[in-house]
């Protein structure tokens, strides 16, 4: 059964979603062992338990589908000694025990998953998005921000924060390398599904958090969608003017930017609505929503004339534009 299309945060969706990533994980797995088998070679054992863990709902990290993903291609690329190796890195790394929610700083983390991370997460020649670990001093202060802007979040909009929650199973926050000359808010990747990336220096105070927060696990979400089809159909070789980003991007880059629009306008109205705001973060909260508003236009308007979309891909752009519509004529 397929998840459902509507806009709004759904948690129980969201957690529908994150099973199915998991078990198309066990059974591409489960696949690669058959292969292997056919060619004389087998899975190393403690890969097939693996596979039966996460058949059985066993809650994987996003390190071990960066660590798929790079043994797939490798494997595809005929390079079958680097591939088997990360297979028996895959066999060695632990599951999670349960959901909880962590928080690191990109330095807290192994060198090695540094490494992998840096490599999935910097895959767009055209432009790089190399993260490093915070400047000094700023570890533990930025880790403790991220997690009151989150629960501050849920007293005001839960439903925002139980789907980020459904999702994501690990915030790293980090900063960008000087030497590209390119910043960023932050970042996510279908190929460390769970994992979210936070510009410890990109935000000021716990609205900007908040709305960041609603942003990157819009992406995460759209992510989880794209599992039996694109979002959109359009050749990824063209390039198009994006209302969240100044270098032009493919149709799909387009579609992201503008569904994101429309959920962190969401979540700035609900946060408007809560009561839980100081005066000044209302302002704050409102003047983000007409920027989001005027976003989401820019973004539809590329959609509507350019876009081939997927049936998918359609339902959900409807959703958030019946949301929308009744603002962005506010905002034009």
């Amino acid at each position: 059964m397929l998840p459902s299309l509507h806009f709004p945060p759904d948690p129980a969706r969201a957690l529908a979603l994150d099973l199915r990533m998991r078990q198309q994980l066990a059974q591409s797995l489960a696949h690669i062992g058959q292969s292997l088998e056919n060619s004389g070679r087998s899975l190393p054992g403690a890969l097939t338990t693996r596979i039966e863990l996460l058949g059985r709902a066993g809650l994987a990290s996003p390190s071990m589908f960066g660590l798929y993903y790079e043994a797939t291609s490798a494997l595809l690329g005929n390079d079958v000694g680097p591939g088997l190796a990360l297979l028996d890195e895959l066999a060695g790394a632990p599951m999670l025990e349960d959901r909880t929610l962590s928080i690191v700083t990109f330095d807290q983390m192994p060198r090695n998953q540094q490494a992998r991370y840096r490599r999935l997460m910097d895959t767009d020649p055209e432009t790089p998005f190399r993260i490093v670990a915070p400047p000094a001093g700023l570890g533990a202060a930025s880790v403790g921000a991220f997690a009151s802007a989150l629960k501050r979040l849920r007293a005001a909009v839960p439903e925002t924060v139980d789907e980020f929650e459904a999702i994501i199973r690990e915030v790293i926050l980090v900063s960008g390398d000087p030497a590209i000359g390119y910043d960023f808010a932050g970042g996510s990747c279908y190929m460390l599904w769970g994992a979210l990336f936070i510009n410890v220096g990109a935000h000021r105070g716990d609205i900007e958090l908040m709305e960041a927060i609603a942003h990157e696990s819009a992406h995460s979400l759209l992510f989880g969608f794209t599992v039996d089809e694109p979002l959109v159909l359009d050749a990824g070789t063209q390039r198009f003017a994006s209302p969240l980003r100044d270098d032009l991007r493919p149709m799909d880059g387009i579609y992201h930017a503008t569904f994101v629009s429309a959920r962190m306008h969401w979540t700035m109205s609900r946060l408007l609505a809560s009561g839980e705001l100081s005066a000044s973060e209302a302002d704050e909260a409102s003047a983000r929503m007409q920027t989001d508003a005027r976003n989401f236009s820019a973004g539809y308007a590329t959609l509507r004339a350019h876009a081939q979309l997927s049936a998918t891909g359609q339902q959900l752009l409807d959703g958030a534009l019946a949301y929308m519509e009744p603002y962005t004529s506010e905002a034009a």
